[in-house]
């Protein structure tokens, strides 16, 4: 009986093939970043903390709108950095959220014009889910062995601990307004990732999971929200669903190396050759590969040669041999 990774990976492939046959788009051989900011935009900090008595209090539940993010940003740089709660849910809660549209609930509290159909339970992406999954896995060290698994350089350590301080909050589905005439209009962003810069400089970093449906659709009304985006501060980097479904951590990497907060993580990454995702096949028994756990792509020597394998397979053989 085949095991829960060789299931899901031939689940996700064969649900990206049929995708790609319906859209007549090349998904398994996209890039993983659709699209990057042209330049980056840098935010000056105050250079000194106002009194504590200025500080928004719940702030320090969750920042996941943009008028909170600059009411926090204006208090000084250390207030955002409080609380040592890097994500503001579980991923349990994350997946209840998006699940039931906990955003536009959110979204009409804070004076948001929102159609009724937005606030009835709708299906999401789960590439949404898949993403926040690995990041959370990352950030909360629990999948520290998946980069350093390749280089146990100091070289390596450093560079990591540099990329990892510098973050300073990863906001899920964060509220950014659409200002026009008649409405203030919300516009979701599937994760901001609020990074420092050099020394009294903030970025923030906009992910966006972008579904085959919006694949090479580069319509007006996207190009003008990314404008208005970038002028309101924002860096925004659309990244394919469907890569996220077969390997999010590779997305993240790719993502770190875009922006430049790590621009060797791609380096460290085992399986970062893998060009296509049709190129995701395990060495050893010669089934679809995907990395939802952090560890489900392996290395494994056979004779001169290294292959990439399942966790499992690599786990059976290293028994085998002994």
């Amino acid at each position: 009986m085949p095991i829960l990774e060789i299931q899901r990976a031939e689940k996700i492939h064969d649900y990206i093939q049929k995708l790609e046959k319906l859209t007549n788009l090349p998904l398994r051989s996209s890039p993983v970043i659709l699209s990057s900011p042209r330049q980056q935009i840098s935010l000056e900090l105050p250079k000194e903390v106002k009194q504590s008595y200025e500080y928004v209090e719940q702030l320090y539940e969750d920042i996941s709108e943009h008028e909170l993010l600059f009411k926090a940003i204006k208090t000084g740089w250390e207030y955002i950095n409080s609380g040592y709660k890097m994500f503001p849910v579980s991923k349990e809660e994350y997946f209840q959220q998006i699940n039931k549209s906990y955003v536009f609930q959110v979204a009409q509290e804070r004076g948001y014009s929102v159609s009724e159909n937005y606030l009835k339970e709708h299906k999401f992406c789960y590439g949404q889910y898949e993403m926040y999954y690995a990041v959370h896995e990352i950030m909360q060290r629990n999948a520290f062995d998946f980069l350093l698994s390749k280089s146990y350089s100091q070289n390596f350590i450093y560079t990591y601990a540099n990329w990892y301080k510098c973050v300073k909050l990863i906001s899920a589905q964060f509220i950014i307004p659409l200002i026009s005439t008649v409405q203030k209009n919300p516009h979701v962003l599937d994760q901001l990732w609020v990074v420092s810069h050099n020394i009294n400089q903030l970025r923030l970093l906009g992910l966006e999971i972008v579904g085959e449906g919006e694949f090479l659709s580069r319509n007006q009304q996207k190009t003008n929200n990314t404008i208005l985006l970038n002028q309101l501060g924002y860096e925004i980097y659309q990244v394919a669903s469907w890569w996220c479904r077969v390997d999010p951590y590779r997305v993240i990497c790719e993502f770190l190396k875009a922006s430049g907060i790590f621009p060797d993580a791609t380096k460290y990454l085992i399986g970062a050759e893998l060009s296509t995702i049709d190129e995701y096949v395990c060495g050893i028994c010669h089934a679809p590969m995907v990395r939802w756990g952090w560890d489900w792509i392996q290395p494994y020597q056979i004779g001169n040669k290294t292959v990439l394998a399942h966790k499992d397979c690599v786990a059976r053989n290293h028994h085998a041999g002994h």
